[in-house]
């Protein structure tokens, strides 16, 4: 009986972790992802050395779902993150952004339909020229998902959308999520898929082509990505 009764107390590094874990306010059965500079996942363990180490971390967390994914910035930095390293089959990281169309957009609000996300800012120069073919890849595709993050704040994105006539829904104040996924070349888009995973992504995107060559490449993407995804 001595033995299972000691078996069944938690470890200190158990112990350790739980008190972490309280502090991100995520309910009793929170879902905790810890990934290193790299996008790599890691044991707590590991996550808490480099943060005794000095370590800083990002942190993006969905209270509604009670999930969070924290992700170690590189050594040195407390700003950004290391590159863009979410491939094909990894789980898009947990989010609650506020949307300018009003209320908050939850990482469940992607599930059950591919949903193409753009990260941009309002000074992005290939940002600005790829919104009228945005526009008519969302209104040629109405059995999809559309969504526009930035970390900006809502004055700044709003003036965006009414400068730039872009009629996608857009989410602001994202930086948490953009350093988790290490997004920091501009614009970037990630097709999600039906279930919450990444199905593709194009970093950097530039397009320096014709509106018909930029629609017509988006197409073709988009359809490599969903056919890849579905084996």
């Amino acid at each position: 009986m001595t033995l299972l009764a000691s078996s069944l107390q938690a470890t200190p590094a158990q112990d350790d972790e739980q008190r972490f874990v309280a502090t991100l306010q995520l309910g009793p059965s929170p879902d905790i992802h810890y990934l290193d500079a790299n996008g790599k996942p890691l044991v707590y363990a590991a996550f808490a050395q480099q943060l005794g180490a000095g370590r800083d971390y990002s942190s993006t967390t969905d209270s509604k779902a009670g999930a969070a994914m924290l992700r170690l910035r590189p050594p040195g930095t407390t700003t950004g993150t290391g590159r863009f390293s979410f491939g094909r089959g990894s789980a898009f990281p947990p989010f609650e952004l506020p949307s300018l169309q009003g209320g908050t957009v939850h990482t469940g609000d992607l599930r059950g339909r591919y949903t193409l996300v753009s990260f941009f800012f309002a000074e992005c120069g290939p940002c600005i020229a790829e919104v009228p073919m945005l526009n008519a890849f969302a209104h040629a595709n109405g059995d999809m998902g559309f969504l526009a993050i930035t970390y900006q704040d809502a004055d700044t994105a709003r003036a965006f959308v009414n400068d730039r006539g872009f009629r996608w829904p857009v989410l602001h104040d994202g930086q948490a999520l953009i350093d988790t996924l290490g997004v920091n070349v501009y614009p970037t888009l990630i097709l999600v898929d039906p279930s919450g995973r990444v199905a593709g992504a194009a970093v950097g995107t530039t397009m320096r082509d014709g509106p018909d060559k930029q629609f017509a490449d988006l197409t073709g993407w988009v359809q490599q990505w969903k056919k890849a995804s579905q084996h």
